[in-house]
C-alpha cells in the first residue's frame, strides 16, 4: 500500500531524526529509554556479540507487548551481515516454517530503531524458483524500498553508511496491518525501521540462502 507524500514526509522525518542521532553519536540508536552504540554489540576484537543483540530485540518486544514464545527464545537468529555496523545494518528473525517441498515460508523480522536490512534480491537457485514475498507491519514503523520512481525522501531513512550500496529508491511506508508485496520477482529491495523499531511478518515462498545476492559486496549471511 502506498501512502501520500504528506504521510511519507512525516514518517521519513521521524526516521531522519534517528539516523541523524546515529551519525552524531557514533552509531547510537534510541529504543525507548535505551541508547545503543555500535560498540555495544561487539567485543574488543570486533566479534559480533549475538547475545547482546538478542537482548536488545527482546527488550523491544517487551516494549511492543509482543508475545515471546519459548520457540522464539530458542530459535531466534541475529545478523550483522558481516558489515560490522549493527545499529545501521542488521536484523533479528525466526523462520516459523521454511518448507522446501511445500514451497512456503513463515518468517518474522525484527529491526531496532533506524536499522536496515541491506539491499538484496533473490534469484533462481537450482530447482528453487526466485523467492516471492510480501510483508505485513505488525508493530512499530517501517519503510520498504524497491523499484519504481525515486522518492525524494529516500536519503532521509537510509543510513549514511549504506547509501553507496543503494540502487532502488522508491519508498513505501506501511501503516500498522498493511501488507505490501515485492514489486516483481528478482527485484532488489530492502527495508528500514522507523524510530521505534519494528516487527514485520513475511509471507513468502521457500527461502534458499544460496539464492540471496547483496548489493554491498561486504554483506553476507
Amino acid at each position: 500500500m502506498r501512502v501520500t507524500r504528506r504521510e511519507l514526509l512525516g514518517t521519513a522525518a521521524a526516521g531522519a531524526a534517528m539516523v541523524g542521532l546515529a551519525a552524531v553519536g557514533g552509531g547510537c540508536e534510541r529504543q525507548g529509554a535505551t541508547m545503543y552504540k555500535t560498540a555495544d554489540f561487539y567485543d574488543a576484537g570486533g566479534k559480533f556479540n549475538e547475545e547482546a543483540a538478542k537482548k536488545a530485540y527482546f527488550a523491544m518486544m517487551e516494549r511492543f507487548h509482543y508475545p515471546v514464545y519459548e520457540k522464539l527464545r530458542k530459535e531466534m537468529w541475529v545478523l550483522d551481515f558481516g558489515v560490522g555496523r549493527f545499529t545501521d545494518v542488521g536484523m533479528g528473525g525466526i523462520f516459523w516454517v521454511n518448507d522446501k517441498e511445500g514451497k512456503y515460508l513463515g518468517h518474522e523480522i525484527f529491526l531496532l530503531p533506524g536499522q536496515m536490512i541491506p539491499e538484496h534480491c533473490h534469484l533462481k537457485e537450482g530447482d528453487v524458483p526466485p523467492k516471492a514475498e510480501a510483508w505485513q507491519l505488525r508493530y512499530g514503523a517501517v519503510t520498504l524500498m524497491g523499484e519504481g520512481d525515486p522518492s525524494p525522501e529516500w536519503d532521509k531513512v537510509v543510513p549514511a553508511s549504506e547509501k553507496e550500496f543503494t540502487t532502488v529508491k522508491h519508498a513505501t511506508v506501511l501503516k500498522l496491518g498493511d501488507v505490501a508485496p515485492l514489486s516483481r520477482l528478482e527485484s532488489r529491495h530492502f527495508m528500514v525501521a522507523g524510530p521505534e523499531g519494528c516487527i514485520v511478518t513475511e509471507y513468502a515462498s521457500y527461502h534458499e540462502g544460496k539464492a540471496l545476492r547483496f548489493t554491498n559486496p561486504k554483506a553476507k549471511l
